[in-house]
């Protein structure tokens, strides 16, 4: 039989061993709250008759090849809707739904630098529509 001090030295040394055998292993890895995501950049929306090879293939889905038959379908009249782009060889209608919300035709984006009262400078784009009858060029 085992005496009470003896026992409470025993409890004692095992809750010890516990703590430093935690101790030694490190502190658990809790995963942290998922941070909420990034705001996405503002999207550049562009006029397929109108946009320059390289801001054609920013565009998802759409590689120097489609680009350059996006600006070969230019001189067969353009695009009218954006529906015309499936006149282009590669483009479907899955490729095309991905792009609707990144075209308009007759609209471009002009980006601007907008200050805050810290100095500090951010990149936005603003989308421009045409009126009826003005002619939309490339930027400048």
């Amino acid at each position: 039989m085992v005496h009470r001090p003896v026992r409470h030295a025993l409890a004692f040394a095992l809750v010890l061993i516990a703590a430093l055998s935690a101790l030694r292993r490190g502190p658990r890895s809790f995963s942290p709250i998922p941070e909420p995501p990034a705001a996405p950049s503002p999207a550049l929306v562009v006029d397929p008759n109108t946009a320059s090879l390289e801001t054609l293939e920013s565009l998802p889905g759409i590689g120097p090849t489609l680009a350059r038959r996006i600006i070969e379908g230019r001189s067969a009249g353009g695009y009218e809707r954006i529906d015309d782009l499936r006149r282009v060889r590669g483009i479907g209608e899955r490729t095309l739904s991905r792009l609707r919300p990144r075209l308009r035709i007759g609209a471009r984006s002009e980006v601007s630098q907008e200050a805050h009262s810290d100095g500090h400078r951010d990149e936005v784009r603003h989308e421009v529509t045409a009126h009826e009858g003005e002619r939309v060029g490339p930027l400048e």
